[in-house]
Parts: structure tokens; C-alpha cells; sequence
């Protein structure tokens, strides 16, 4: 069964999520947190792919992305997100009583999940990282970087380039031209929302040790445009006793859009599965 709706945020802002339910009695709950110009529609084969195996999904978009409310590509704080991602969390948690919740989070969205993991302990039952955005691989300047810090506390809202390459997110070339096409991602970033994205990066990586729920890590081997040796370094000083990692050579940034994704998808399933009880 899915099912589309619109939650309410802290601040009221309108949170747009879409849900993929078994038509069997669910197993476990997953929340699915997506990347930078990205939206919640863009997982629907992860969706459906976890409700086959018995799993209630729910994906939702970020606030100034996809079709939640927000100005575009903006926000004020980055901890915005993460009380966004606590109250879908809390939400579907209560709509399934006594079933584990995971948090699959892709790029920023893995950033996020890590994030506020590092920040609740204990709230969800495991954490799967799909590329996170911890550092980035694509070059970005180190004088932009100093200037666009600066400029964002004047101009806020001025909308840059979010620099992304849609030939480097997967090798399907099919879902490639859908992204160049998709009239619903946020084509572009604010300076706020750089300033707060970079600094969330330096910090989400500098306490591994926060993390210590049971987390499973899939950066793409060939990824130009977060950094894989840089997750590797950082899956290597995460506290959990509890966490694995693995690096699928040869895929882009979007392994769950690549054209062999099944096996990814079956090792997550697997991973999930073997903790909704455990």
C-alpha cells in the first residue's frame, strides 16, 4: 500500500513523506533520508523493494526540497533537519508499536541520520550510511568556501550551484536523464544552507565516537562527489560495537540506483532483518 501526506514540523513547516506499507504484518519500520537535490520519490524502488520483504517504509523530504514547503535549497540551522528527522521518527513509531526503527540515509541524508544519531542515543534501532556526506570528494575551492561562510551572513538567500554532476550519481543512464529532467528537485543551494552544510560536515565528523548505534556503512567505491576514504576513516573510530562497513567497488555516489543494485539492496534488507529482534 503507499500513501502520501504532509506532516508538520516544529516550526509548522509543511514535511511531505510518502509511505510503501506490506500488505503483511510489518517486520520493522524504515525511514528513508535522502541526499542534496534530491527528493523522497527518487527511492521509490528502494521502497518497494523493502515492503516486499515485509518492511513499513516511509521516505520523506527535507524542508526546502522535493515537495515539502521552505524556501528552496534553503535552511536556517542544520539542526533543522535533524528535529525534522526526529519528529518522522517519532511519527512512525507510533503508528507501529513495538517494531524496530532504522534509518537509511543517503549522502546529506546519511549525514543527517549520523547526525542525529550522534545527538539522540538510543532513538532508532540501527543506522544504514549509503555514501554519507561527511566530507566531499568534488573540489570546492577553500576561498569559496571562506567567502560563501562570509557572504551567507549577509546574503542568506542568495542561490548558488549545488555543483553536483548527474553523470556521476550512477552509471543507468536512464536515471541519470530522469535527474537532469526532474522538475521537482532543488536545482540550487542558498549561501545559508552552504555555510550550515559545511559546518555540519566538520562537526558529524569530528565525534565518531557519538555514534553507537548498530550502523552498517555503503560509500560507493568510485565516488566523485563524497568522500570514500574519508567514511572508511570515520567507520574506523565509530564507539558502536555493532557496525560494518562495505565499499562497492567500481559504483558511483548513487549505489542504490546503480544498474547491479540488487545485491546492495539485499545486503541492506539482510542487515535490517537480522536486527529487528536482536
Amino acid at each position: 500500500m503507499r500513501a502520501e501526506e504532509t506532516l508538520r514540523a516544529f516550526d509548522k513547516t509543511g514535511i511531505f513523506m510518502r509511505s510503501w506499507i506490506p500488505a503483511r504484518v510489518a517486520q520493522s519500520v524504515v525511514v528513508i533520508c535522502h541526499g542534496l537535490a534530491d527528493h523522497s520519490g527518487r527511492y521509490d524502488c528502494v521502497g518497494n523493494y523493502l515492503a516486499e520483504c515485509g518492511h513499513a517504509v516511509y521516505g520523506y523530504d527535507h524542508r526546502g526540497q522535493g515537495r515539502s514547503c521552505g524556501p528552496r535549497g534553503h535552511v536556517d540551522r542544520f539542526s533543522d533537519y535533524y528535529d525534522d528527522l526526529g519528529m518522522v521518527v517519532d511519527t512512525v513509531a507510533k503508528r507501529h508499536p513495538g517494531l524496530r526503527v532504522f534509518v537509511v540515509g543517503h549522502s546529506m541524508g546519511g549525514l543527517i541520520a549520523l547526525g542525529y544519531a550522534q545527538r539522540n542515543p538510543g532513538a532508532i534501532s540501527g543506522l544504514v550510511a549509503v555514501s554519507p556526506g561527511l566530507a566531499l570528494s568534488m573540489p570546492v575551492p577553500a576561498v569559496e568556501r571562506v567567502l560563501a561562510g562570509a557572504v551567507a551572513h549577509i546574503l542568506p538567500h542568495l542561490a548558488i550551484n549545488t555543483r553536483l554532476s548527474p553523470d556521476h550519481l550512477t552509471h543507468d543512464a536512464d536515471i541519470v536523464a530522469a535527474y537532469k529532467a526532474d522538475p521537482v528537485r532543488a536545482r540550487k543551494i542558498t549561501l545559508r544552507f552552504w555555510a550550515e552544510f559545511d559546518g555540519a560536515m566538520a562537526d558529524v565528523s569530528a565525534h565518531p565516537e557519538a555514534v553507537t548505534v548498530p550502523t552498517l556503512f555503503m560509500p560507493a567505491g568510485n565516488d566523485f562527489i563524497c568522500s570514500t576514504s574519508h567514511t572508511v576513516a570515520f567507520y574506523e573510530k565509530v564507539a558502536a560495537t555493532d557496525k560494518r562497513l562495505i565499499v562497492w567497488d567500481g559504483m558511483y555516489h548513487e549505489v542504490l540506483n546503480e544498474p547491479n543494485n540488487r545485491e546492495v539492496l539485499e545486503v541492506m534488507e539482510q542487515w535490517i532483518s537480522a536486527r529487528r529482534r536482536s
